[in-house]
């Protein structure tokens, strides 16, 4: 008797799960994901030829930065970025640009690394539509010193590479292309290699500002003074930083022309950067000032800068860096008054 009860509610509980399954109940997301009907193979192919299309981009864009630090670093005030996070970006900005590039190329996770590609084309395009529209913004920064970009031809770009990133996102082969060890430990070599090129290049320029100066490469020197001839060491002087075409720059060139026309304050000598011949003249005799300004090169004039920052106003002690005023120009007034506070704190 009590074996055949057992055995009844065996039954009776089977036939109560089975109930309770209904026939239509939906497959596992896993399995849904699983049975996703790939793209053709058109379509991968296509997706595959524009992945590795636009990783060889971001690789090219982003060693070239790495080889040449300085002239990145010198083109990110133009884009209004807080002077905080420029160096973080100096150094972040190339090695993401490198690492995304090469699993572009290689197809490793590519849908992902596309969806993160596009993320990253659409945040620069607004940091260069920013700049455009404050009128900050000449060069793109892009391909370091090695290829001017104007923010229109930028804007052109990114979005013809945001295009490529959604034919990744859309086709991209179905399956997975799991990050091994192997590929992880080489991203991450690439990652560290990058940012300790970068650190050690920007951590290795540890010379004077007069060294860096006198080093630098003229661009243009029409009868102006030798720069071996200024004699920084045994004067003061103020070293006026600016750009030509700077709207800031031009909003104090009053101020810089007060600053040079004063006898009781130093010399003042321009260090600038210009886009086209004759700016430089034209700055000057818009702001009435009359002073020698010296044209370099945009690498020298960023190792000049620190940061290409403009416009600074740097006074030098006998060739030492006693005081340096960033954007809005200090009047005549109170240059004299810090003048004077340095020259009563120094030894004698």
């Amino acid at each position: 008797m009590g074996r055949k009860s057992k055995k009844n509610r065996n039954k009776k509980g089977g036939a109560t799960a089975a109930a309770m399954k209904p026939a239509g109940t939906p497959a596992k997301p896993e399995q849904r994901k699983a049975e996703r009907t790939p793209p053709s193979e058109k379509l991968q192919k296509v997706a595959r030829i524009s992945s590795m299309v636009l990783g060889a981009v971001f690789v090219l864009a982003g060693t070239l930065k790495v080889g040449d630090p300085w002239s990145f670093l010198g083109s990110l005030p133009a884009y209004g970025l807080p002077s905080a996070i420029r160096l973080p970006v100096t150094v972040l900005m190339p090695t993401i640009e490198v690492v995304l590039g090469i699993m572009l190329i290689a197809g490793w996770r590519l849908r992902q690394a596309s969806m993160a590609t596009a993320g990253f084309l659409t945040l620069f395009g607004g940091v260069i539509a920013y700049g455009w529209v404050m009128g900050t913004l000449q060069d793109c920064g892009c391909f370091g010193s090695w290829l001017q970009r104007t923010p229109p031809q930028a804007l052109a770009e990114d979005a013809g590479m945001l295009a490529l990133a959604v034919l990744g996102i859309m086709w991209a082969p179905v399956g997975k292309t799991d990050l091994s060890r192997f590929r992880l430990g080489v991203l991450a070599t690439v990652a560290v290699g990058s940012i300790a090129m970068i650190g050690s290049t920007l951590a290795a320029d540890t010379s004077t500002l007069e060294e860096r100066i006198l080093a630098a490469e003229v661009a243009v020197d029409e009868g102006i003074p030798s720069l071996k001839d200024l004699d920084l060491r045994n004067r003061d002087v103020f070293l006026y930083l600016f750009q030509p075409d700077c709207p800031h720059c031009i909003e104090n060139g009053p101020a810089i022309a007060r600053i040079s026309q004063d006898p009781e304050l130093p010399d003042v000598i321009g260090i600038t950067h210009s886009v086209a011949r004759g700016d430089v003249d034209f700055y000057l005799r818009t702001a009435g000032a009359d002073f020698p300004a010296y044209e370099f090169l945009w690498p020298s004039f960023v190792q000049i800068t620190g940061d290409g920052a403009v416009p600074q106003l740097v006074f030098l002690r006998h060739g030492r860096i006693a005081q340096v005023w960033k954007g809005n120009l200090p009047s005549t007034r109170e240059l004299k008054r810090a003048i004077a506070a340095r020259s009563s704190s120094s030894p004698q």
